[in-house]
């Protein structure tokens, strides 16, 4: 026997495409709501013909009584077809019924008692909306822009999840969805590699962003159209599969069922195993097993304690901010790494020395033990803190620390080189006299590298000190050596080196400071616009020396290999002092005199538009 239940306004609808599809099969019509006393018939099959409400009040009862159940689909239905996994054409739907032979049970979602087909959403979970087959790109991009206007004014709330009355976690969240199966969310469709509406459990993804960046991030990589699962669940998004679960808060909590808003002080939701009688085919139906029926629990990074109180007194912040707690145990560590102590000194005075025995033997594996001894990295970067903190006592014990160890190193430097009797421009020397904005981009990454390895415990100190040292110590006993010569040169493009790279790992050692949260910009736009004119006024002259080395590269470019007069141009070297100075290798087929040498001079200076003074060695080629 087959019962059509349908809606008094869809009767004549249902006489015109239903019944002629029954192939003359005993049926009776029931108006829905039906009489409370309506008893079916056992193993009847009970076909409905429904919009999603009045399913929502159905299906519960049918499962409580046992009832075989067929669910067509009504032209206003909007959720009940894709939820169950459903044919989403009336004629296949009644012809699924109709030629069934097997009767499938599926799980039902229940919140508070009432029948969720789609999801059980709390707050601002617009990260994990609802899925919807006719959202597109461009849609998406549009809602994306939406969030964007709208996320200034997003702010955590305080949440207690449990099972069983047993407390899972007191946390925060900007906003909580409950799901099903993976094809009621984007997010679920994204994040769930193996679900089922057969496993007895659902899926509760917590979304716990620290800043609006991380949250924009994500948004940005679900809109990419690569749309299979992520391989991994970003750290902000805390997932939980269960089969009970309870949502509670000291005040009242809003959410919504399928997009209809409700209030509660407690939210349960739970499933019902195997309680549908289906008597058509479900996506499902052919997961006897449930899958993986496995619980998880990965909520490991949602915030608690602290970070969780200050997360609910505040709108969500654009960038990262660290609680005080991290920001004390990291201020402390600072605050000791600044201070001048004997200990400081004779290390800057070891490096200092293994440093400059390493440039006089052109040696540099020595000059890397120099590197790894240097302590100089600790005060700068605890003076970067106290720059976008604007904390005076630590700039104050940055400076003086900094320039007792900028002191001592060119003291020692300059002792050493007045007791070694030579002269000699190794390589390495040579190496650190002219600056450019090329070691000013080394010196940016080093003090990203520096603060970064600082705010982070787990990234070991040392290896970002050894890779920040390369800039410091060596340039600083280079300009020492400029003392002990005498030697302007020497030390004055050294010392700007070291400049360089003091300026260039303050700031942005800083500004990584200041985007890891652990100091807000109002107070650190002092100390930033300070950093910045040291930076200008350093890269002046380092442009200038770029822009020489530029020329220099092209003036070799144009020159090394050319043939002038038969004669051929090697082992060309540019460099500039009061005059451009050129020396090369002639490679001629006989031997040159005065005046074809002449004649050369004035072809090099007519190809590269500058006069020269020329230095000449030639060889013969026999």
């Amino acid at each position: 026997m087959l019962y059509i239940l349908h809606n008094s306004a869809d009767l004549k609808e249902v006489e015109e495409k239903i019944i002629p599809l029954l192939e003359g099969r005993d049926h009776q019509l029931v108006s829905y709501p039906s009489n409370p006393d309506f008893a079916p018939e056992k193993e009847a099959i009970l076909i409905t013909y429904l919009r999603d409400g009045d399913l929502r009040e159905f299906l519960p009862l049918a499962a409580k009584n046992d009832w075989i159940v067929g669910i067509l689909p009504h032209p206003e239905i909007k959720y009940t077809i894709i939820s169950l996994g459903l044919l989403e054409k009336l004629e296949d739907a009644l012809a699924d019924i109709l030629n069934g032979e097997e009767t499938n049970k599926l799980d039902l979602l229940f919140c508070n008692g009432q029948l969720v087909f789609k999801s059980v959403k709390i707050g601002e979970s617009f990260a994990l909306d609802e899925y919807n087959k006719k959202v597109n790109f461009f849609s998406e991009v549009y809602s994306f822009i939406k969030y964007i206007r709208k996320s200034a004014s997003l702010s955590h709330r305080s949440i207690i999840l449990s099972s069983d009355e047993e407390k899972i976690i007191q946390t925060s969240a900007l906003g909580v969805i409950a799901v099903e199966n993976p094809l009621s969310s984007i997010v679920s469709k994204r994040l769930i590699s193996k679900s089922s509406m057969n496993d007895g459990k659902f899926h509760v993804f917590i979304l716990a962003p620290q800043n609006i960046f991380e949250l924009l991030w994500f948004f940005l990589r679900s809109l990419l159209p690569n749309r299979n699962t992520m391989s991994e669940l970003p750290k902000f998004i805390g997932q939980i599969k269960t089969s009970k679960l309870q949502i509670t808060n000291h005040d009242e909590i809003e959410f919504t069922i399928d997009g209809e808003k409700a209030i509660a002080k407690e939210i349960s939701i739970e499933t019902h195993q195997g309680a549908l009688l289906l008597k058509q085919c479900s996506i499902f139906s052919s997961e006897k097993e449930g899958g993986d029926s496995s619980n998880i629990l990965k909520i490991e990074a949602l915030p608690k304690g602290q970070k969780r109180d200050e997360l609910i007194r505040r709108k969500l912040p654009w960038l990262p901010r660290a609680t005080t707690e991290e920001f004390e145990k990291l201020f402390t560590v600072l605050r000791e790494n600044a201070a001048l102590n004997s200990a400081f000194v004779v290390m800057m005075i070891l490096s200092t020395l293994i440093a400059t025995y390493g440039l006089f033997a052109d040696s540099s594996p020595v000059i890397i033990g120099a590197m790894i001894l240097a302590p100089i990295i600790s005060p700068i970067v605890s003076f970067s803190m106290g720059m976008v903190r604007y904390d005076k006592a630590m700039l104050k014990i940055g400076v003086i620390t900094i320039m007792a160890g900028t002191l001592v190193s060119l003291l020692f430097a300059a002792i050493i080189t007045v007791l070694i009797p030579m002269k000699v421009h190794t390589s390495v020397i040579d190496a650190r006299l002219s600056p450019t904005l090329l070691d000013l981009g080394i010196a940016v990454v080093s003090g990203i590298a520096a603060a970064y390895a600082h705010a982070k415990e787990g990234i070991a100190k040392s290896l970002a000190g050894v890779a920040i040292a390369v800039a410091l110590v060596p340039p600083l006993a280079v300009a020492g050596i400029g003392i002990g010569w005498w030697d302007w040169e020497v030390f004055s493009g050294a010392f700007l080196l070291y400049l360089t790279n003091l300026a260039g790992i303050i700031l942005f050692s800083g500004l990584t400071f200041l985007i890891l949260g652990f100091a807000p910009f109002k107070r650190a736009k002092i100390g930033l616009i300070y950093g910045l004119l040291i930076i200008g006024l350093v890269a002046v002259p380092l442009s200038f020396s770029f822009n020489r080395i530029k020329q220099e590269a092209q003036i070799t470019s144009q020159l090394e290999g050319a043939t002038i007069n038969g004669v051929i141009l090697r082992n060309v070297k540019v460099r500039f002092s009061k005059n451009l100075n050129i020396s090369l290798k002639l490679v001629a087929p006989e031997p040159l005199d005065h005046v074809k040498m002449k004649i050369i001079k004035k072809e090099i200076e007519k190809r590269i538009d500058k006069n020269i003074v020329l230095e000449i060695s030639y060889a013969i080629e026999i």
